[in-house]
């Protein structure tokens, strides 16, 4: 990466987890620019759902510090870095950019292996970006549930193929926790978790309203679509994340939790 590409991209710090301070016209840029380095990458997303979940979950945290890439998805982590003088300069969820990055890979002859969804959903998003990337290679694809047997035979299909990206969008911590455990046995430069996206592209989850995500209120929407998965994550999860920013702007450490005393949702 340039030094002038990298200066536009500075590293945040919230809860001693590095995220990169990016914009929706150089975030697509620097995901480029770190594919294009040498060696292995690993590319994470967090929302203030993820940082609630690293701070009670050090397994998960030291992925997100030891990644190549972490970035705000949501706006959660935007508004606590503002108030703790670390600020991150813009929410970048992954499928505002993602689609440019493909749009780079298939001039340069990348191809990309999708793990992730339910096979319904799975097979309708690589159809779509199919048809929206002709030249992009998507070798391969899996839907996201499986056990160690069925692991080992997408380990050996990847090996075989050597794809240039893997995608894998099994929800968080699952998807950086199987990146962790497998990265190092399959043959692929880079690593992208990417949550809901499949879901998202094939329009089983429809994003919310241009106006909602403007406002960013796009963590609303997912309430009003999946309220009795979510109100927990959302409802009490934001004010946990609120008294954790607060805990930690008056102490300058990552607040201490006492696991005991939190919903289970949050550690598991």
């Amino acid at each position: 990466m340039s030094k002038k590409l990298a200066s536009k991209a500075p590293y945040r710090l919230i809860f001693d987890i590095p995220i990169r301070s990016l914009n929706l016209k150089n975030a697509a840029k620097i995901a480029i620019s770190e594919i294009e380095q040498e060696g292995k990458k690993t590319f994470f997303y967090i929302n203030a759902h993820c940082l609630n979940i690293a701070l009670n979950n050090n397994e998960y945290k030291d992925i997100l510090k030891q990644a190549s890439l972490v970035y705000s998805g949501g706006i959660g982590p935007v508004l606590a870095s503002r108030f703790l003088g670390q600020p991150l300069e813009a929410r970048t969820p992954t499928p505002d950019f993602i689609e440019d990055v493909f749009a780079y890979g298939q001039t340069k002859n990348w191809s990309v292996y999708i793990i992730g969804a339910k096979d319904q959903s799975l097979q309708k998003t690589v159809g779509i970006l199919k048809a929206k990337f002709p030249k992009l290679d998507i070798c391969g694809f899996h839907n996201g549930y499986f056990g160690e047997q069925e692991n080992q035979r997408i380990i050996q299909e990847i090996n075989f193929l050597h794809p240039t990206m893997v995608i894998v969008g099994m929800g968080t911590p699952k998807q950086e926790k199987w990146i962790k455990d497998n990265m190092y046995l399959i043959d692929t430069k880079v690593f992208w978790a990417v949550g809901a996206m499949i879901d998202v592209i094939s329009g089983e989850l429809p994003r919310a309203p241009l106006f909602m995500q403007k406002l960013n209120l796009e963590w609303l929407h997912r309430l009003c679509q999946e309220p009795k998965r979510l109100w927990k994550r959302y409802l009490i999860g934001n004010l946990l994340f609120i008294g954790y920013v607060i805990k930690y702007k008056l102490s300058g450490n990552p607040p201490k939790i006492d696991k005991t005393k939190l919903p289970r949702y949050l550690w598991n």
